[in-house]
C-alpha cells in the first residue's frame, strides 16, 4: 500500500516536471498545430499536385497519414518519456529509489504504461481532426494500440544511449530514422516487407494500410507487433536500469 502511494507521488512529481519543461510543452504544441494544419494541407496538396503536375497523390495519402498518426505519435510520446527518464538519471532520482520500497522495474513499467495509454487516444484524436486517409475505426484503433509500445521503445532508447540532454537531441535525430524506415516499407514489395517487422511499430503501420485498403490480415501483424514490442521493451528496460544504477 505504501509502495502504491509512493509510486503515485512520484508520477505526480514527474507530471509537474513535464509541465515545467519548455521543450516538452513545445513538442506537445507542435504536434497539435501540425495535426490542425494537415486537416487542410492534405486536400490542398492533393489538388495542387493533380492540377499543376498531373500527379495523383491520393494513393499516398494513407501513407502520409499513417506516418503522422501512428509513427510520429509514438515518437512524440517516446521523446517525452526519454527526457523524463534522462532527467531522473541526471538528478539521481532513480538511484535514490534504490533505498525506497519501490522496485525500479515497477516504476519504469508504470511510467511506460502511462505513456502508452496516452499515445493511443492522442493518435485517435489526431485522426478525428485530420479526417483524411483514414481506415475504418476498428482497424485504426487496432493500429494505434499496436503502435503505442513504440513510445516506450523510443523513450528507452533515448534514455539509455544519451548521457545528458545535449546528447539526447543528437540521438533523437538518429533514432528518428526508425519511424521513417517503418513508413518507407510502403515502397517495398512482399515478402521483403516482413524484414521491417524487426522494428515492431512497423506492424502498426501495416495494419493501418491493410485496413484502409479494405484488406484482411491485420491480426497476425497485431500479434507480431505486440510480441516484438514486449521483447524490445524487456531488453531495453534491463539495459536502461543497468545504466541508471551507475
Amino acid at each position: 500500500m505504501a509502495s502504491t502511494r509512493a509510486v503515485r507521488g512520484i508520477l505526480a512529481f514527474d507530471g509537474l516536471r513535464l509541465a515545467r519543461d519548455r521543450f516538452v510543452v513545445s513538442v506537445s504544441l507542435y504536434i497539435i498545430a501540425m495535426t490542425i494544419a494537415l486537416r487542410w494541407i492534405l486536400p490542398w496538396l492533393t489538388r495542387e499536385l493533380d492540377a499543376r503536375l498531373g500527379f495523383d497523390f491520393t494513393p499516398y495519402v494513407p501513407l502520409l497519414a499513417s506516418h503522422f498518426l501512428i509513427q510520429l505519435s509514438g515518437q512524440v510520446g517516446g521523446i517525452i518519456l526519454g527526457f523524463l527518464l534522462l532527467e531522473s538519471r541526471e538528478d539521481r532520482t532513480i538511484r535514490a529509489m534504490l533505498v525506497t520500497p519501490i522496485p525500479m522495474q515497477r516504476y519504469l513499467a508504470i511510467l511506460g504504461l502511462v505513456v502508452m495509454a496516452a499515445t493511443v487516444p492522442l493518435a485517435l484524436l489526431e485522426g478525428v481532426i485530420i479526417q483524411w486517409g483514414l481506415p475504418p475505426w476498428p482497424g485504426f484503433t487496432l493500429a494505434a494500440i499496436v503502435g503505442a509500445p513504440g513510445a516506450f521503445i523510443f523513450g528507452l532508447l533515448v534514455a539509455t544511449l544519451a548521457s545528458d540532454k545535449t546528447q539526447a537531441f543528437a540521438y533523437m535525430k538518429i533514432l528518428g530514422l526508425l519511424p521513417a524506415a517503418a513508413s518507407a516499407a510502403w515502397f517495398v514489395d512482399e515478402p521483403w516487407q516482413w524484414l521491417f517487422a524487426v522494428y515492431p511499430p512497423y506492424c502498426a503501420s501495416k495494419i493501418y494500410w491493410l485496413s484502409e485498403a479494405g484488406q484482411p490480415g491485420g491480426l497476425p501483424y497485431a500479434v507480431l507487433g505486440l510480441v516484438g514490442s514486449l521483447v524490445w521493451i524487456a531488453v531495453l528496460a534491463r539495459l536502461f536500469l543497468r545504466v541508471a544504477r551507475r
